[in-house]
């Protein structure tokens, strides 16, 4: 007989904050409730949100914070987290403090914490400088005083590449296990009601937050140099964020063309990754460590392109192709390629769905983190039957 297991997750940003992290936790939260477990969710309350509430089953509970840029401060989180009891905590970093209260408030509790990237302070945020001297300060107490003594506290630490994990200077001397992030591909395959998911040639893609750390301005200036050549081709940016207004002003005069879509709805989300020739991801910061997006879009069978950075190289594998980072012609190049060449488009796309569903499904993923998490309980001497 199954036994119920009751599982924490404990991530600094939850729904409807919309991010890579917030989706892993959420997909993740999800399949674990299908399989029979119990799951609660500790957040912090960004954007102002209910304290408590169930989320399709999950109980999520939200805790007030100070809503830092990318680091939301809860007050009194050890405190705040002593009163939940479990038979494991699954946390998620960055950001550090969410992982760090979990460490101090549930010390006795079996702990497994998915490191989803290095904590890298970006050049800027919007149109705000942020001085070398003063990156290299953040990033060092971050490490100091957060993110080493939350590894050296955890029962098992979950690397979601083996190429990022490598080069990551922060995971080098700790022992991790690889597990990637997954996608609901149920999500993907439902018919689209009133919509034509026909592919529209020469449609080009980008989806995520518009931050200067996603490479957008590359991809605006490859479109330029793709439009000499294919002057019929469309540009759709999906998502929002601070740097909107800085890529708007330099797609000036290509407006008819590159064009700013905001946040759409899942539904939309899918018929624009079915109906796109390819998805591209330009991203060229340690902060993309993995790109979620490539996953749905190969889950529609549509071709990607990404640049060569760990993490993200290992995900694209059959499903696309990589190119240099920061570099516009090299983007634009890969993406001639798949204009010009349809039934290598279609051959990548079919390549990308499988190593979809034979290494991405949340099914695939779930068992694996299940795996950890009676790994962890064995060694604290808990039962795991249920795991």
């Amino acid at each position: 007989m199954r036994i119920c297991v009751k599982i924490i997750q404990a991530s600094s940003y939850f729904h409807p904050h919309v991010g890579g992290i917030e989706t892993h936790v959420r997909e993740l939260s999800y399949t674990l409730q299908e399989l029979g477990h119990e799951v609660i969710v500790l957040c912090a309350a960004i954007p102002p949100s209910k304290s408590y509430e169930l989320v399709n089953g999950i109980a999520v509970h939200r805790f007030p914070a100070l809503d830092f840029p990318y680091v939301p401060y809860m007050r009194s989180l050890p405190r705040r987290i002593r009163r939940f009891s479990a038979d494991v905590v699954h946390s998620h970093y960055p950001p550090p403090f969410i992982a760090h209260g979990v460490v101090r408030g549930l010390p006795r509790l079996p702990h497994v914490l998915t490191y989803h990237c290095d904590a890298e302070v970006p050049d800027s945020i919007a149109s705000l400088r942020i001085p070398n001297t003063c990156r290299a300060l953040v990033q060092q107490a971050n490490e100091r005083f957060y993110v080493r003594p939350i590894l050296r506290n955890v029962d098992q630490i979950i690397a979601t590449t083996k190429s990022y994990a490598e080069s990551s200077a922060l995971l080098r001397g700790f022992q991790y296990r690889i597990i990637p992030n997954g996608v609901r591909l149920a999500d993907f395959d439902a018919p689209t009601e009133g919509e034509n998911d026909e592919r529209r040639p020469k449609q080009i893609l980008f989806v995520g937050r518009l931050t200067s750390v996603k490479g957008i301005n590359y991809l605006i200036e490859a479109a330029r140099i793709i439009l000499r050549y294919h002057d019929d081709a469309t540009f759709l940016i999906v998502g929002s964020g601070e740097e909107q207004s800085k890529l708007k002003a330099l797609a000036k005069g290509y407006e008819h063309r590159i064009r700013f879509c905001g946040n759409v709805s899942k539904g939309a989300l899918v018929v624009l990754y079915k109906t796109s020739t390819v998805v591209v991801l330009p991203s060229f910061s340690r902060l993309e460590a993995f790109g979620v997006v490539l996953l749905e879009a190969m889950a529609c069978q549509t071709p990607v392109i990404a640049s060569r950075i760990p993490g993200v190289l290992d995900v694209v594998g059959v499903g696309g192709l990589l190119v240099t980072p920061r570099d516009p012609q090299s983007i634009a190049n890969a993406v001639i390629e798949m204009l010009e060449n349809p039934k290598k488009a279609r051959l990548i796309g079919k390549r990308g769905r499988k190593l979809v569903e034979d290494k991405y499904d949340w099914k695939v993923v779930a068992k694996q983190i299940l795996e950890a998490y009676a790994n962890v309980a064995e060694s604290s001497g808990r039962p795991s039957g249920g795991l």
